[in-house]
């Protein structure tokens, strides 16, 4: 008995021993072949993580084999890591420099970082194995390409279609170098014959989409697309096509039912969510794309587009600044994602970075030439920035790729206004009402035109088409009123007014006008009536509780007016609308650290009350309080409201206070042009920060501006004593 045991024992050791020898031993070289061939097995599953450890197996098993290092290099660039594939790939060229296929993937590397000079010395000795090798002949045409010489990459291709006429990759790079050519019928014919060749060729789909849509063919672009998404619905690159696209297309339908239903088979789907998040911001589904983005956030903290698809949110929900925060991870994450300096720039723009705003939006042009919303905020921004050449020269690139687009119409006229050329600007304008007819930017602008040539008739025409066309377009009021004005006639811009609250559902600001026209005639009590409309309708609508106060100073009855909202608080401590006025009241009766003292309340009610903040930054700076404090309500105000010119010049003069004068020039600049030079204390301002810049000139155009305005202000004896040290 004990004897069958020993042998059955033996059996089992001498069998494991054979077993054993066929599995771990043998020579390197079978090793190597046994590891390579399951890392291959793994990449045919998708395993990328097993098929590395294989991989790394094969190379430590045989470290001088070439293959095996190629086939590492391989799957580390699939996995992302590209210095560690470009590592691998030089040890295996070093190692056989016969081997064709390490040699090209290296010098693909060194194309990507900009050398040339080695990628060419690799083209050379891959010239000298074999000339018309695929490897060669594409290294070649991808070398033309880099060096400018797009018809000398495409005799490359056709050489490699001579030996390999099936090669469907090979008419896709053809034709994108044809379409890049802008040689349409070629492109088309060659990226169809790819199709041809290869059904699921998903990027013959997209870039025959974008030719497509470039040469005016919305709906077969749309087709090509969908169809891209079909045949390959997990495919990531196609993510941010597809979202700018549908941005401007109609039919979502079958798009989102694809991911919707993708999602319900998977879901942890990461490219389900990130496509049906860009669908729905591009819808304006908010609440469903902060749903999805925050998903993808934590599944992926540092995912690139769930940052994108972030930032663009914060743009939405008007928070420039977090939007900053996200879209620069963006552009470090993906340098070569347009569509994310394309964002960074509009955020940058919001919060008045013009230099870097101008720095993404180029950068954005450069990345997507045949995109046309980065020109066209290009254009903007240089506009207001002041460079009108160069943004007269982005607007007519626009329109000369879509000669009836509004906008650039609009833009380019804009641009041409600003040259003093008012007839060329006229046509624009009127050539935008032609392309639509219910253009009421156009007719605004035509207004304005009209206005500075003294055409008042003209322009009131213009006003009161644009108000028939939107009654909420409280500007063509404004202006319709303002006319009127000019014109002597109060009685008819009255009558419009109140004609105008039946018409509109923003009836505070209608208020506000009215109350403007009472005052105006001095008629104080009925303009106090409409402007407490105001701003129990709005409570929010800080320049009504200035008019407010303003007409009780010029009735010299700040003493009833206070007593008055004193009442109203007893009733309602908590209530912003009259605490709001008592500050404003104290301002006026000179008494800062009274209206300090209710403004604090304000904030401690709700802090992101920006009226408040503003003003109780603006009592610190001229009071000399603390600075820093002031400097931090005065950025929170900003927040809350980056187009407010008052803001702007509260912030803009305590960094003059601080002694940064190129920012506070950049403030008091935006401010003094939104409030288009007729705010003396604004003027005062900005002579003051150029003035400290060392600016002279400019410093005493603006500081007489101020001095010479018929308006009072505060500042007018600081002003006339800088402006007299100046002139001697």
């Amino acid at each position: 008995m004990k004897r069958l045991v020993l042998l059955g024992l033996l059996v089992a050791v001498l069998g494991g021993g054979v077993y054993a020898y066929y599995q771990f031993g043998g020579s390197p070289e079978v090793k190597r072949e046994r590891y390579l061939k399951k890392g291959q097995e793994y990449l045919k599953q998708a395993k990328l993580k097993e098929a590395l450890i294989e991989f790394r197996n094969a190379v430590s098993a045989d470290p001088r084999s070439a293959v095996a290092r190629l086939q590492l290099a391989q799957a580390l660039s699939m996995r992302g890591d590209r210095r560690a594939a470009y590592v691998e790939l030089s040890r295996a060229v070093d190692l056989n420099p016969e081997l064709i296929r390490a040699r090209y993937e290296l010098a693909l590397y060194q194309l990507a970082v900009s050398d040339l000079a080695r990628a060419k010395e690799h083209l050379e000795k891959l010239r000298t194995q074999d000339r018309d090798a695929f490897e060669t002949r594409y290294l070649a045409a991808q070398i033309a390409l880099v060096e400018k010489a797009p018809q000398k990459a495409i005799n490359e291709l056709t050489e490699i279609l001579k030996r390999d006429p099936t090669n469907a990759k090979v008419y896709v790079d053809i034709g994108r170098i044809q379409f890049s050519l802008k040689n349409f019928s070629a492109a088309e014919e060659s990226l169809r014959k790819a199709l041809e060749l290869d059904t699921k060729a998903v990027s013959a789909r997209v870039i025959l989409a974008q030719l497509y849509v470039t040469v005016g063919n919305q709906e077969k672009g749309e087709k090509e697309l969908i169809l891209a998404t079909q045949t390959d619905p997990e495919n990531e690159a196609l993510l941010h096509v597809l979202g700018l696209f549908y941005a401007s297309s109609k039919n979502f339908v079958q798009f989102e039912k694809l991911y919707a239903e993708l999602l319900k088979k998977k879901p942890d789907s990461l490219i389900a969510k990130k496509r049906l998040a860009e669908f729905y911001l591009v819808k304006g589904r908010i609440k469903e794309t902060w749903g999805l983005t925050n998903d993808i956030l934590k599944t992926q903290p540092g995912d690139v587009d769930g940052h994108f698809f972030r930032g663009r949110l914060y743009l939405v929900e008007n928070n420039p600044q977090k939007a900053i925060e996200d879209l620069v991870l963006v552009t470090r994450g993906a340098p070569k994602l347009g569509a994310g300096f394309y964002f960074l720039g509009i955020a940058q723009r919001a919060v008045n970075q013009m230099d870097e705003a101008k720095k993404n939006l180029v950068k954005a042009v450069e990345l997507t030439p045949n995109w046309l919303p980065p020109r066209r905020a290009l254009a903007q921004t240089q506009l207001k920035a002041g460079d009108v050449d160069l943004a007269l020269e982005e607007s007519e690139k626009i329109l000369a790729a879509r000669p009836n687009d509004e906008s650039a119409l609009l833009l380019t006229g804009a641009a041409r206004l600003k040259k003093g050329e008012t007839d060329k600007a006229l046509a624009l304008f009127r050539k935008a009402i032609q392309v639509n007819p219910k253009s009421i930017a156009a007719r605004m602008d035509i207004g304005m035109v009209y206005v500075m040539q003294k055409k008042f008739p003209q322009a009131l025409s213009m006003y009161e088409e644009a108000l028939t066309l939107n009654p909420e377009m409280i500007d063509a009021l404004q202006s319709v009123v303002q006319l009127n004005l000019m014109q002597g006639k109060p009685k008819e811009a009255l009558q419009k007014a109140e004609q105008h609250l039946a018409k509109t559902k923003n009836k505070a600001a209608v208020h506000q006008i009215l109350g403007q026209i009472k005052l105006n005639k001095r008629e104080y009590p009925q303009a106090i009536a409409h402007l407490e409309k105001a701003v129990e309708i709005n409570p929010s609508m800080r320049s009504a509780y200035m008019m407010i106060a303003g007409a009780y100073a010029a009735q010299r009855q700040f003493d009833l007016a206070t007593a008055h909202y004193e009442k109203i608080i007893a009733k309602d401590p908590k209530a912003i609308p009259p605490l709001m006025m008592l500050a404003t009241l104290y301002d006026h009766k000179n008494q800062p650290d009274k209206a300090n003292e209710y403004y604090q309340k304000i904030l401690d009610i709700n802090k992101a009350y920006y009226p408040a903040a503003n003003n109780l930054a603006w009592n610190l700076v001229k009071t000399g309080g603390n600075l820093d404090l002031a400097l931090a309500l005065a950025q929170k105000a900003r927040e809350a409201s980056p187009n407010d010119p008052g803001i702007a010049d509260t912030l803009g003069w305590i960094l003059y206070k601080k002694g940064t004068y190129l920012s506070a020039i950049d403030l008091l600049k935006e401010s003094n042009d939104k409030y288009k030079g007729t705010n003396p204390e604004v003027l005062y301002h900005l002579g003051m920060a150029h003035l400290k810049n060392g600016e002279k000139s400019l410093a005493a155009n603006f500081l007489a501006k101020a001095v010479e305005s018929d308006k009072s202000f505060h500042s007018r004896a600081d002003a006339k004593i800088a402006l007299a040290s100046l002139n001697k």
